[in-house]
């Protein structure tokens, strides 16, 4: 960590001046500084692969979902044994959405920080009080990462669950709004509000109408199951029942492909001799 002493009233010249000649008296400053930032994009952009990955998968099982429900109640589809197991399989697939999602979210948190870290060394080479930066950097990281999993959360769900999603971009726009301003009251409402709010509408309301669900109004919806377990083999029987039903359904496609294929040539080794007395 380079010294440095905190001025009474802060110059942006002498600032700027005061980091020109730390960065050519130490030119491994930049060095360090860069390799932060390429850590921590790294980091970012891995975990926003995996949580879109995660989200319109779980978004496009919810469409198809709602669109054989819809038949059922138009009456064009029987509640049969087929519609009970392919719910089956499509719940078995999304089992480890809540720990991919959540854990990607996590990593956004981590991938943050290390953008932001850099700024405690800038903040003490320019004179600027750096004392609490580790804290400001972790809290300011953790709250990016919400905000950014609630507003791309907002982006896939609006398609399908349009309420829904409007309560996670009320969660993004009040943070980006409120976290900059740095006020810990502020921020202390918007955490009690973002995590009270998300509860009560995820969580309390769908569950109060799990016994009487034709009651339940048509703005309380879900995004599907977010129940993150602590006990590791569950993570394990997640991986593992998603694994198992990917491939069967692979191999079920699979074994289809090759039952197309041989009546394709079967129809054709029908056909040649035909053909060929033709001629």
């Amino acid at each position: 960590m380079p010294d440095g002493v905190p001025t009474e009233q802060f110059n942006p010249r002498e600032a700027i001046a005061n980091l020109a000649e730390y960065q050519d008296e130490h030119p491994e400053f930049a060095a360090g500084v860069a390799t932060w930032l390429t850590i921590g994009f790294i980091i970012f952009l891995v975990a926003f692969i995996l949580f879109l990955y995660s989200e319109i998968k779980a978004v496009l099982v919810a469409r198809d979902q709602d669109f054989r429900k819809k038949l059922i109640e138009d009456g064009y589809m029987s509640n049969g044994a087929n519609f009970n197991e392919l719910f089956e399989k499509e719940s078995s697939t999304m089992a480890p959405r809540p720990y991919i999602s959540v854990g990607a979210t996590l990593l956004m948190f981590i991938g943050f920080a290390c953008l932001l870290y850099p700024l405690c060394d800038v903040l003490t080479v320019i004179g600027l009080p750096s004392a609490p930066c580790l804290l400001i950097i972790t809290f300011g990281a953790f709250f990016a990462a919400l905000c950014t999993a609630t507003f791309w959360m907002f982006l896939l769900w609006s398609c399908t669950r349009t309420y829904a999603a409007l309560v996670f971009l009320f969660i993004s726009l009040t943070g980006q709004i409120l976290l900059p301003t740095g006020n810990p009251i502020l921020l202390l409402v918007w955490v009690l509000v973002a995590f009270g709010g998300g509860y009560l509408y995820f969580y309390y309301l769908p569950d109060s109408y799990k016994e009487k669900p034709e009651e339940k109004p048509m703005w309380v919806q879900d995004v599907g199951d977010f129940t993150v377990s602590t006990n590791y083999e569950e993570w394990g029987s997640a991986f593992s029942k998603a694994y198992e039903a990917e491939t069967a359904a692979l191999k079920k496609q699979a074994e289809e492909a090759q039952k197309k294929f041989e009546e394709q040539q079967k129809k054709l080794t029908e056909a040649t001799p035909l053909m060929g007395g033709s001629k």
